[in-house]
């Protein structure tokens, strides 16, 4: 077991500088002049640009810029961002919260609906009910984020009273004690927050939350039609246990250990897909801030952003497969 976690281990650290290497180059090869898009062309002499190249780095060669950048990082310093001079990482966790709590309900009700939908499915193998759930869960993963927010808001929102945009709406004003909207809301004297708070989480919600919906549907079907077929499946119907026991206690528990896999990499496609979601819905997020860097060619910011969350993805995927490796012992001699 341990040789197994070692190996795990060491497999992360060529992947995160391969992940510090390739952001630094994309980011780089972004069309447009950070200094100019910051100041303006009108006015900005060459000697006024050359100073400012200077100040923040930029008048040296690349990789002497990447070395630099990389000892930065070993040392726990992502820089400052060209746009307000604020260390990466400080404005990153400001609004981190902001992001896990959308991936966070975006996920929970997927999971919840889609382990149903797919157990269902398989249960009802070759009935119309199986065929609905296997073409809308085909549906929801090829559905675009961008026109499925703006249907959402055009349909939805007004009718359901269902706010738009923002995490609070704009007559309540809130501390942010923790960063996260429901535990402030929820800690606050202000009536009514609470409750407003979720219904701003709803649509931005279900937006993130259809394609992975669509995943676990899938996976969970795909899972159970297997362990439906196998001979201890057979064999606990032919004792005449109850067809919901044998369904939920044996079919079930084993059909999960597929999904438990596919969620680590569902909270990547989270995490990425809240770039999209996140401006539909104005939400102040990690989102929003890597779109609004994109804009200005904040190289520091765009370079830290991926990297933390790239990271906070390996993190996730090595967990999973650390207690992937725990359920199926098989896997750990691979």
């Amino acid at each position: 077991m341990f040789q197994f976690i070692l190996k795990r281990i060491l497999m992360v650290i060529p992947t995160f500088f391969a992940i510090t290497l390739i952001t630094f180059a994309l980011v780089h090869l972004i069309p447009g002049d950070p200094i100019e898009i910051r100041m303006g062309e009108r006015g900005l002499s060459p000697e006024i640009h050359a100073q400012m190249m200077a100040q923040l780095g930029l008048d040296k060669p690349l990789p002497e810029q990447y070395f630099n950048y990389i000892k930065g990082v070993l040392q726990g310093d992502l820089g400052n961002s060209f746009r307000n001079n604020e260390p990466v990482l400080k404005e990153f966790f400001t609004l981190f919260p902001a992001t896990v709590e959308l991936a966070f309900f975006a996920l929970s009700w997927s999971l919840v609906f889609g382990i149903i939908l797919g157990v269902i499915a398989a249960v009802k193998k070759d009935s119309w009910i199986s065929h609905t759930v296997t073409s809308l869960s085909l549906t929801g993963y090829s559905m675009p984020i961008f026109w499925w927010g703006l249907i959402l808001i055009l349909y939805l929102s007004a009718p359901l009273g269902l706010p738009a945009s923002g995490r609070l709406p704009a007559e309540y004003w809130i501390e942010a004690d923790t960063g996260f909207m429901l535990i402030d809301t929820w800690r606050s004297d202000e009536p009514g927050a609470f409750l407003a708070a979720i219904k701003s989480l709803v649509l931005p919600s279900i937006v993130l939350g259809t394609i992975p919906l669509a995943i676990i549907t899938r996976m969970t079907r795909s899972s159970m039609l297997e362990v439906l077929g196998e001979d201890y499946i057979r064999t606990a119907k032919a004792k005449g246990l109850n067809t919901t026991r044998v369904v939920m206690i044996h079919a079930l528990r084993n059909a999960l250990i597929p999904v438990v896999t596919v969620v680590g990499l569902i909270i990547g496609q989270l995490l990425s897909g809240a770039v999209l979601t996140e401006n539909i819905f104005s939400w102040p997020g990690i989102g929003k801030w890597v779109i609004d860097a994109i804009n200005s060619r904040d190289y520091p910011v765009l370079q830290g952003s991926v990297l933390i969350i790239a990271t906070l993805i390996i993190l996730v995927n090595l967990t999973v497969d650390l207690i992937y490796g725990v359920v199926n012992p098989r896997i750990r001699h691979t």
